[in-house]
């Protein structure tokens, strides 16, 4: 048996006089569905949330000596500089990383202002959750990022908005920190050293001045002058021998001390640097905008709800009743 396909062609004459004939449970329904979203919407059932939100500019610079006691010769990153792509997308993943967030829950006791059962097997799951919903950071076209805070006490939305970009800079410098303390050791062991190799190398030359070999080439000169004058004696000739004996290490003694000494002198300043960005600190976020507390609500969107609770309703019913119409109607044609 074929089926054959029947197409419904309708005109808004025809919509118009459907809705006509089914005015009365189209308005009750809708009317029902409105006063339900209006009670599900108020504050009694859901809870109006207020967002707050804080804005900043990630630093480019991560070195307090390398911004400030470089040579003013060498182009180096201004510390004042701000609004790179790089940098803020490096400091999204600080913002999205666990031990961040760790810290904002412990310095806000988010746990417990978000009620959640410290029994709970899952209250770490139910605790990133939460977490997830109520606070997320994103990266602005200018390169700055916006953190995002909706809690239902607006202070309470303000002040972890702040204390997340505190918190940020904080990690940020404790990080630094770390680093530059490792630094500061390595750098130190290695002057340390390197102070040890100038002093041996000084001794050496102090024993071959008790010795009477302390400058080589101006020995060798007056040396010279006096046996043309005087002729050969037995102190010119012990001269000539320690000078034979002793002078090409005297040499290479020297021009080693000038090499070592120039090594040890960079490596000091380098200490200096080190110990510098060990004990400094520059703030590693330029604030545009701190988060206020909101005045008005930013969630639930309460017409929203209404509106599309009343529309939803309505379309659903008459639907429904374009089937029951339908079915009516071939009920009468069997009949007939």
């Amino acid at each position: 048996m074929n089926k054959k396909k029947k197409q419904y062609y309708f005109e808004l004459i025809d919509v118009f006089q459907f809705i006509t004939r089914w005015k009365k449970p189209l308005i009750i329904i809708s009317g029902i569905s409105a006063i339900l979203s209006i009670l599900i919407s108020s504050p009694w059932i859901i809870k109006p949330k207020f967002l707050s939100t804080a804005v900043f500019y990630p630093s480019t610079n991560n070195s307090v000596s390398s911004a400030l006691l470089t040579d003013s010769r060498v182009k180096q990153k201004d510390p004042l500089e701000f609004g790179e792509q790089v940098s803020a997308q490096q400091y999204i993943q600080i913002l999205e990383s666990d031990y961040l967030k760790s810290k904002v829950i412990d310095r806000f006791n988010l746990s417990e202002h978000y009620k959640i059962n410290s029994d709970d097997k899952e209250r770490n799951y139910a605790m990133g959750k939460l977490y997830n919903k109520n606070i997320s950071a994103k990266k602005t076209p200018y390169a700055s990022i916006e953190v995002n805070v909706l809690d239902e006490d607006p202070q309470t939305a303000a002040n972890v908005a702040n204390g997340i970009v505190m918190i940020l800079d904080s990690v940020k410098t404790e990080v630094q920190r770390r680093l530059a303390v490792q630094a500061l050791s390595i750098i130190d062991n290695e002057y340390k050293r390197k102070m040890n190799e100038v002093t041996s190398i000084k001794n050496r030359i102090q024993e071959l001045g008790a010795k009477g070999v302390y400058n080589v080439e101006e020995q060798a000169k007056a040396l010279t002058e006096i046996i043309g004058k005087s002729g050969m004696s037995d102190y010119v000739r012990s001269q000539q021998n320690s000078l034979a004996m002793y002078g090409g290490e005297s040499k290479e003694l020297y021009s080693t001390l000038e090499l070592q000494v120039e090594q040890m002198n960079e490596l000091k300043k380098k200490l200096d640097q080190a110990q510098i960005d060990v004990d400094g600190r520059l703030s590693n976020v330029f604030i545009l905008q701190s988060a206020t507390p909101a005045e008005r609500k930013t969630y639930p969107i309460r017409y929203l709800i209404v509106l599309g609770s009343i529309l939803g309703s309505f379309l659903l019913c008459c639907i429904v009743l374009l089937f029951v119409e339908k079915f009516q109607n071939q009920q009468d044609s069997l009949i007939a």
